[in-house]
């Protein structure tokens, strides 16, 4: 065992022993299914790829359906000055 020191008593109050911390309330993880009642690191993949895929088709629609309107402003000056 660990003779407790001063540092060692301040660590120990910094550990949340709360047993409501999972419990009732919004922060409970129910198990209804979703991505709150899966596993931490889980639930954290499954959020990330879910915001990857739909940021890129949002990116994607911005691109090819709206046509990017600064790019096209770029193209035009170039064509009515062309470089020397």
């Amino acid at each position: 065992m660990i003779r407790p020191t001063p540092l060692l008593r301040q660590a120990e109050r910094l550990i949340n022993r709360n047993p409501l911390l999972y419990g009732p309330g919004p922060l409970a993880r129910r198990n209804e299914g979703g991505i709150g009642a899966m596993p931490p690191l889980r639930g954290l993949v499954v959020c990330a790829s879910q915001a990857l895929v739909v940021g890129l088709a949002g990116g994607f629609f911005y691109k090819f359906a709206i046509g990017d309107p600064g790019i096209q402003k770029v193209e035009d000056y170039y064509k009515e000055n062309p470089p020397r």
